[in-house]
């Protein structure tokens, strides 16, 4: 019967679990600044530095599209970049009266 092979030499130079610990890591390295919002237009969208989760909805096309349009039409009458996501979290923070 032959013995076990010997593999000492294979061993791995990181900890195959150390990424798990790395992105918690990472996340509490990283300190996010909150930046002073700015209400002087109604039309402004107020972007601050806030911890953000993803949430993924399933809509109806209809309300796709009308989103998309929006978007693109806000985006090319203000100049800047104006995202679904941007009018999305106006629209909740108007329904939720924040």
């Amino acid at each position: 019967m032959r013995k076990k092979p010997d593999i000492d030499q294979f061993k791995p130079i990181k900890d195959p679990a150390s990424f798990l610990e790395g992105g918690a890591a990472d996340a509490a390295d990283r300190k996010e600044i909150p930046q002073q919002i700015n209400f002087t237009t109604p039309q402004t969208i107020a972007v601050a530095k806030v911890h953000r989760e993803q949430k993924i909805f399933r809509l109806p096309l209809d309300l796709i599209f009308e989103l998309k349009r929006e978007s693109y039409e806000r985006s090319v009458k203000t100049g800047s970049r104006v995202t679904e996501t941007d009018l999305v979290e106006q629209a909740l923070r108007t329904f939720f009266n924040r």
